[in-house]
């Protein structure tokens, strides 16, 4: 067949694999992007008061820095506050690509976003995250503290004319709310939480970010290979008793789509700083802090998928998962706090092992403070970090073959802190194992992705022999990936994809004799097909089937959502769990 005849066959058999996909019941019609999930406040909950922080037009803006607004805390709903909510509201004046979004308070990141590839003019979408464990932040600027509320968004109009108006808005909450915050699943979102250990927000919170964020290109640090570690020099009081790191990522570039390399032979052969091939390094990847120098702790990050990843149409109207609210990632430094109460400064340094160029982050670092003492005493007792066992295996055949990597990991730490409230003990123990399959087939055209995460992770605290409380978290995050393509004359590709995604996550907090359990199963089933040009879409379909479910002893919380063809073919919600069978 001529080839151009192959494009043109290709196209029909798109449009008509387009027309299928939007067959059946009548459709809803929306311009809105959904990201079906529990939200931070429940229905009947409503705010004290609400204030809009900042607003703003992000057009051509790369390279730019964030915009800022100053914030003056609400007369009408001071400190403290039960619960504080972020919204950040956004729509996209025309077509353009997805981008990667911050929103940073004092230089402190609290949230980051991937935007949604708006397909259509006047798309839009919400964003709610409980901020609560930020309050630190807020009670700073409101105090006469510097600073300001920031967002970066760095958006092209090179290619497409699509503008991104965006609002940030803060919702206060005082008094008693019907179900308790540390019940919802606010923390839940791909990581290990530790928060439920922690009922009150931290006395003081410390970016470890860019200084100048103000000035350049955002508070984010940039992370260029495995070996580049970004540091930032912090003193913190001599009365701090307990200490959490948060790290915030996001990857680009050559590592944007990390969790699908394979792994090349020469890369058992050569650092991957010398192989020819980009992205050929495999799939495993760890963020990981240091204090000084020394490792501290690190997670295997969950691969959220960016909204032009795999097939485009796939996240029309709907977002995958994580891509809202992506994760952060956080560690109890509290067993280390001997080395960083002597009132100098230590550095605080951010990495990310097997990295390619480029990841973007930052990190705060939450701290609690004694009121009743001017210094505290605090010691480490046990250190376990051994280096995590890798298995590499790679066979090719120039395109063709397939490649696998095994890898766990084991750590254990304890240190003891001594304050008004007494001598305690903090013991963190962490497991992680990851296992990636690649095969590509047929001269490269036909790939089958699998990868699997699982981590294991408890913090206890302890007086004497006297446990205090505990939180172990369990979670698994499979990804199913297989894609076949067809090339075509003058750049074009038709490509057909399928995907399975799943996080499942289980919290069980002991404080005392009293013990709480919660599980969160978010799940997305997509299949569809995509006609590129010059790797961008022409034209295509998608249907995406996401199921999230969250239940704990006071809390159920049910939403499905069926896409096909760009429209909500489906969209429930149930707070009952009564005709619920637990898997």
């Amino acid at each position: 067949m001529h080839p151009h005849q192959l494009y043109l066959s290709l196209l029909l058999a798109c449009m008509a694999t387009f027309t299928y996909a939007i067959a059946g019941p009548i459709p809803i019609v929306s311009l809105e992007q959904l990201d079906p999930t529990l939200p931070p406040v429940l229905s009947g909950q409503n705010p004290t008061c609400s204030l809009v922080v900042l607003e703003q037009d992000f057009a051509d803006t790369v390279g730019s820095p964030p915009a800022s607004a100053n914030y003056t805390e609400p007369r009408d709903c001071p400190f403290p506050w039960t619960r504080v909510v972020l919204e950040l509201s956004i729509s996209a004046s025309d077509l353009q690509k997805d981008r990667v979004a911050a929103v940073w308070i004092d230089g402190s990141e609290v949230l980051r976003t991937a935007t949604p590839r708006p397909m259509a003019r006047g798309a839009f979408w919400r964003v709610h995250k409980d901020i609560t464990r930020y309050a630190a932040l807020l009670r700073h600027l409101s105090g006469g503290g510097s600073g300001a509320i920031s967002m970066m968004l760095e958006n092209s109009n090179d290619f497409f004319p699509g503008v991104f108006s965006a609002n940030i808005s803060l919702h206060f909450y005082r008094g008693a709310l019907p179900t308790s915050p540390r019940h919802l699943a606010a923390g839940f979102a791909a990581h290990p939480t530790i928060e439920g250990l922690y009922h009150e927000p931290a006395d003081l919170i410390l970016p470890i970010s860019n200084p100048n964020g103000y000035y350049r290109s955002g508070f984010w640090l940039r992370i260029n290979n495995e070996t580049h570690v970004e540091s930032t020099s912090i003193t913190i009081p001599k009365n701090t008793y307990r200490a959490v790191l948060e790290i915030f990522v996001s990857y680009h570039g050559d590592d944007e789509f990390w969790y699908t390399n394979p792994l090349h032979s020469a890369y058992l052969h050569q650092p991957p700083s010398n192989l020819s091939v980009p992205r050929a390094n495999g799939a495993f990847r760890q963020v990981y802090a240091t204090i000084d120098g020394r490792f501290v702790g690190g997670h295997i990050p969950f691969a959220v998928i960016y909204p032009s990843t795999i097939n485009p149409y796939f996240w029309s109207p709907v977002a995958a998962i994580g891509a809202f609210d992506m994760p952060s990632y956080d560690l109890d430094l509290t067993p280390f706090l001997g080395f960083m109460l002597d009132g100098r400064p230590h550095d605080i340094g951010l990495g990310v092992r097997d990295a390619q160029p480029y990841w973007l982050v930052s990190a705060n670092l939450h701290l609690w403070v004694d009121a009743w003492s001017d210094s505290v005493q605090a010691g480490l007792t046990e250190y376990i970090a051994p280096p995590i066992k890798m298995y590499r295996n790679a066979e090719w055949r120039d395109k063709d073959g397939e490649s696998e990597i095994d890898a766990e990991g084991l750590l254990r730490f304890t240190g003891w802190v001594s304050s008004s409230k007494g001598n305690l003990t903090t013991q963190v123990r962490q497991k992680i194992k990851l296992k990636s399959q690649v095969e590509i087939h047929n001269r490269g055209s036909t790939t089958q992705i699998e990868l699997q995460n699982k981590e294991r992770m408890m913090v206890s605290i302890q007086k004497g022999h006297q446990p205090l409380g505990r939180v172990q978290l369990l979670m698994e995050a499979p990804l199913q990936v297989q894609t076949s393509m067809v090339s075509a004359a003058g750049g074009a590709a038709f490509q057909k994809s399928r995907l399975y995604h799943q996080l499942m996550e289980m919290v069980t907090l002991s404080e005392g004799q009293a013990m709480t359990t919660s599980t969160l199963t978010d799940r997305q089933d997509a299949e569809g097909s995509a006609l590129t040009h010059d790797g961008e879409p022409v034209w295509g379909s998608g249907s995406t089937k996401s199921s999230y479910r969250y239940k704990d002893e006071s809390t159920c919380y049910l939403r499905s959502v069926n896409t096909a063809g760009g429209v909500v073919m489906m969209d429930t919600k149930s707070a009952s769990c009564l005709a619920v069978v637990d898997p």
